[in-house]
């Protein structure tokens, strides 16, 4: 089993090298400001200040998670047994355009059953279309709260920035519960993600990478959901058309554990699938 602290070391060190990466991109267009005419001066301080939102964003995450590599405990087990009674058998799990870092999960009818918000983001107003320059914020790294049933704080949802996907989940008070892997089968064109609980693999999303339809199982192989990328249901056309997200049909819509709905919501946060 692979432990916490290689796991953050080495989501560190992609950081550091992404953002390092980021920011010489900024230098270079900063640097031809003076070597260019006017005509170029709007195009180049775009880029600018993108790439450098993204790289300083991407490398000082990647620098906290070195020092905090050495002080992280292992992976504790997940006592939280709370679920969602029951869900309608179609929702939407995603976000608006103008709050890429609140994300929720809504019935047909815009209900909203539980959400996502950011606990630390660089969400400033003034930054968000730089921001979406980066496939809608995907590049950047991400802090959320998950809120159960009951409207508490069920979880915390850690997205790593750079163009690597890796997502944590920890307790509200911080220990580590489980975390993401993302991998692409070889001359199969589909991607696998896993929801790794310590050395338990507890949830799977395996689908075709290029539509992004992909079914959602559990430890035991038994189909949860089918989610559809960006999927627009007819019965709420209007509602979601311009919603970066997912379709969930649910296949078992009973007792639906918190740490599913953390996978689904952590699902959403990857749009390079």
């Amino acid at each position: 089993m692979v432990s916490v602290q290689e796991l953050i070391r080495r989501d560190g060190v992609r950081q550091v090298i992404t953002g390092s990466i980021l920011i010489s991109v900024m230098l270079f267009f900063v640097g031809s400001l003076f070597y260019i005419g006017f005509e170029g001066l709007l195009f180049n301080s775009i880029y600018s200040i993108a790439f450098g939102l993204a790289g300083i964003a991407v490398f000082r995450s990647g620098w906290e998670d070195l020092i905090l590599a050495n002080r992280s405990l292992g992976f504790i087990r997940d006592e939280n047994e709370a679920a969602f009674e029951i869900f309608p058998e179609r929702m939407y799990i995603g976000h608006k355009a103008a709050s890429i870092f609140h994300a929720c999960l809504y019935d047909m009818d815009g209900e909203v059953y539980t959400q996502i918000k950011q606990h630390r983001h660089f969400d400033m107003k003034m930054c968000r279309p730089f921001i979406s320059f980066f496939s809608g914020g995907s590049l950047f790294p991400a802090s959320y709260i998950l809120k159960g049933e009951d409207g508490m704080a069920a979880y915390k949802i850690v997205k790593k920035g750079g163009f690597t996907w890796r997502g944590y989940v920890q307790r509200p008070d911080g220990p580590y519960l489980a975390y993401t892997t993302h991998d692409k089968p070889k001359g199969t064109g589909r991607s696998v993600f896993q929801y790794i609980e310590g050395n338990k693999k507890r949830w799977k999303a395996e689908g075709d990478a290029f539509i992004g339809h992909f079914e959602i199982k559990d430890d035991h192989d038994h189909l949860w959901a089918i989610i559809k990328r960006d999927a627009i249901p007819t019965e709420a056309a209007e509602r979601f058309d311009h919603m970066p997200g997912y379709l969930v049909d649910w296949k078992k819509r009973k007792d639906v554990p918190h740490s599913l709905i953390a996978f689904l919501f952590l699902l959403q946060t990857n749009t390079s699938v």
